[in-house]
């Protein structure tokens, strides 16, 4: 069990507050979409989950049983697809699929992939056929999600999974954050689609300034 807590969290940037003061807590097998409008800070909450950001004020505090996880110990439990997440375009699918995991440690064997490519729906001869750079945005992020599914983690941060994507590819994505949940995963959510909304467990607004 993973527990998130944000302990009176503030965020500014160049003497500007985004948000806070913040409470809030997000656990494992719990799904929490955060809203807002634009620059309200969604994005940089996930970062400050992920401890890819400090806080201005207050702290965030990632727990399992064993005690706090501190940033090495973290990045063993993450995965994320956000649009900052950029593939290689002089490689192919497999290709980056390989490197991204070989960074866990994980070796993907060639039934492997081609399952995960089934579960996000994207064509292994489609995926194949061309370098990524020659790829679609939606089949970027069927890839991305492919990458996600692929590292086994158990804290998974999404920034707007459902852009770019297409009707089938948005219920992609809501069947496989639904079945993670269900697996005990944490997933946090930033979204302002009310699709993806209607996934959450919590949903955390952000007011912005």
């Amino acid at each position: 069990m993973i527990t998130i807590e944000f302990s009176e969290v503030s965020q500014s940037f160049h003497g500007r507050q985004i948000f806070g003061p913040l409470s809030a807590k997000l656990h494992s097998g719990r799904i929490t979409a955060v809203t807002g409008c634009n620059g309200s800070g969604k994005s940089t909450f996930l970062k400050l989950v992920g401890h890819l950001l400090l806080p201005t004020k207050g702290q965030v505090t990632v727990s399992d049983a064993d005690g706090i996880l501190k940033q090495a110990e973290l990045r063993e439990h993450l995965a994320m697809v956000t649009p900052e997440l950029r593939l290689y375009d002089r490689l192919t699918a497999r290709e980056n699929m390989d490197f991204f995991l070989g960074l866990r440690g994980i070796s993907l064997a060639d039934a492997a992939y081609r399952q995960l490519l089934e579960r996000v729906e994207l064509s292994f001869k489609a995926a194949n056929a061309a370098y990524t750079g020659e790829f679609s945005t939606g089949m970027r992020q069927r890839l991305k999600m492919a990458v996600l599914l692929a590292a086994q983690a158990d804290i998974w941060l999404l920034d707007e999974p459902g852009a770019n994507l297409d009707e089938a590819g948005r219920a992609m994505v809501a069947r496989e954050v639904r079945a993670a949940a269900r697996q005990n995963v944490l997933v946090a959510l930033a979204t302002n689609d009310p699709g993806e909304e209607a996934l959450a467990d919590e949903i955390i607004a952000l007011a912005g300034d």
